[in-house]
């Protein structure tokens, strides 16, 4: 429902009146409908659409809170948070029924487009940020009376363009029953929904092939997540409905709980009903399904219907970060929670604090030797690779000598941004290794790759033309570097990889810098 693709298409007739530049079709429950009104809005580009309200459930009832449904919902609302960061969006407990406030937004339409574009906005956020039940009439009357907007009749509400447009969605093979569905006036559409970046470029130009689409997003402060394994529909409804400044994932199974943390990045806490894995012994289940070493330690709670004392002296040898039984307390379920959450932000500030060089703002020797270890043992287990680039800044010390000692750090700074902005995968690490080297590690990467990845970095320090006078290199700042990569093996030392590269960068040296040099070649 939420993945984009771009396809051409015709609009057709008008919907809910707009300047016509844009035709959506959009449900209510469908968050990342939601999540398209609030860009509309943010745009200030509601009048120039033409509102086409479906519905891509139309069985749905907010009676239906299974766990099946909730989880889906807590997917969803996950996957608008990566997309589109801005957005503000809670997880309801059940997906209602849109049908009525349908019909209400388009009968208000007829009379007057401009209320019916606030009645849309409110409708969507009193589903997606407060959690209540859009198919109730009386929350839709409260709605009407909020917005002093004059109830329609009975007559008005049996809106016949609701059911063609209904039938122009489901019998367009081109939609495949995604939503929601921008059509601009150029013809060209969006279906589902991209990042937001790219949906802001098409909302303002009707196509997503533009130069705006390139500038992303403005960062927003990056939301705490909390991971969840349990069955339990009314454990997990609380969780959700206590925790709502924070993301809520929820996994059906073992799998899905590890697969989540892989795929989209360590959570900030975890809470686990031991009955579906099995009664585990300890808590090294997760550390070793997930390389969680890596990052600061990912706080797992279990959670019970065992009050005992013994499931709880039990928890805690196994090394759990707290015990819950169940029935939970709201009040008390919240502050325990917010109490783990807290303390992991500041351990992780502190570790951050301790893994950053100082002056140039990448990661430290440090940090490096943690990561080197982590690596070595984990491409040794998948049985890859490990490549390591070993940088040095050519004549530094005459730099240091000509311009000065504060020049020279701003030069350190200047080299560290180009290297770092030379990493492009997400598991490559730039540290500075003392002084004037530095030293990249490339996970999963064979020679070949990491020559590659140094040749960027050689052309993009001497491309950024850093005057260095004194050089006998180049009249600009260049570096050498030492190229070494080798499948790792348990019973060696990661150290051998460091001096294979550490070779490798004094033949560079040697055969006059600014160049690059394999160990292969000298070994």
């Amino acid at each position: 429902m939420g993945n984009a693709s771009q396809a051409g298409a015709q609009s057709g007739e008008s919907g809910e009146s707009g300047v016509g530049s844009l035709t959506v079709y959009a449900d209510f429950n469908c968050p990342f409908c939601y999540a398209l009104n609030e860009r509309l809005h943010a745009m200030d580009l509601e009048d120039q659409v033409e509102f086409r309200s479906i519905q891509h459930a139309p069985s749905v009832s907010s009676k239906q809170a299974g766990f099946k449904v909730l989880s889906e919902l807590v997917t969803e609302v996950a996957e608008v948070r990566r997309k589109a960061p801005s957005t503000r969006i809670n997880v309801p407990i059940f997906r209602p029924n849109s049908a009525a406030a349908s019909a209400l937004v388009s009968a208000v339409n007829k009379s007057d487009p401009a209320r019916s574009s606030q009645l849309r906005r409110r409708i969507y956020r009193a589903l997606w940020v407060d959690g209540q039940d859009i198919s109730d009439p009386d929350l839709l009357a409260t709605l009407l009376d909020e917005l002093g907007i004059k109830p329609p009749t009975g007559g008005a509400l049996q809106d016949t363009d609701l059911a063609k447009w209904q039938t122009e969605w489901d019998g367009n093979r081109e939609f495949d029953r995604n939503i929601p569905i921008v059509i601009s006036d150029q013809g060209e559409l969006v279906i589902g929904f991209p990042l937001e970046s790219e949906l802001d470029a098409f909302l303002k130009t009707g196509s997503m092939i533009s130069d705006d689409s390139s500038k992303g997003v403005s960062e927003q402060p990056e939301m705490q997540r909390i991971l969840v394994l349990d069955d339990d529909v009314q454990s997990l409804q609380m969780i959700i409905e206590q925790m709502r400044d924070v993301g809520v994932e929820v996994a059906a199974d073992f799998k899905g709980l590890v697969a989540s943390a892989l795929d989209h990045g360590m959570p900030d806490l975890v809470l686990v009903n031991t009955a579906l894995i099995g009664g585990i012994e300890s808590t090294d289940w997760w550390r070793n399904s997930t390389d969680s070493d890596l990052d600061t330690a990912v706080p797992v709670i279990f959670i019970s219907d065992d009050k005992t004392t013994e499931a709880e002296v039990k928890a805690f040898e196994a090394g759990a970060a707290d015990f819950i039984a169940r029935p939970f307390h709201p009040r008390v379920l919240r502050a325990r929670l917010n109490m783990h959450l807290q303390a992991r932000q500041s351990q992780q500030e502190l570790n951050n604090i301790a893994r950053v060089d100082a002056l140039t703002s990448i990661c430290n020797r440090r940090e490096f030797d943690v990561r080197l270890m982590a690596e070595w043992s984990r491409s040794a287990r998948a049985e890859q690779s490990l490549a390591l680039l070993m940088i040095d800044v050519d004549k530094f010390k005459e730099y240091n000598d000509h311009q000065g000692h504060l020049r020279g750090d701003e030069c350190l700074v200047a080299v560290a941004k180009i290297l770092s902005d030379c990493m492009q995968r997400t598991g490559d690490l730039i540290a500075r290794y003392g002084g004037e080297e530095f030293i990249a590690l490339l996970p999963a990467a064979e020679l070949e790759g990491a020559i590659k990845v140094a040749e960027e970095c050689l052309s993009a320090v001497e491309n950024a033309k850093l005057p260095h006078i004194t050089s006998s290199v180049s009249p600009y700042v260049t570096v050498s570097i030492g190229v070494a990569a080798m499948l790792p093996i348990y019973d060696k030392s990661s150290t051998l990889l460091i001096e294979q590269a550490d070779i490798a960068l004094y033949q560079a040296k040697q055969s006059g810098r600014n160049r690059i040099c394999s160990f292969d070649t000298y070994s």
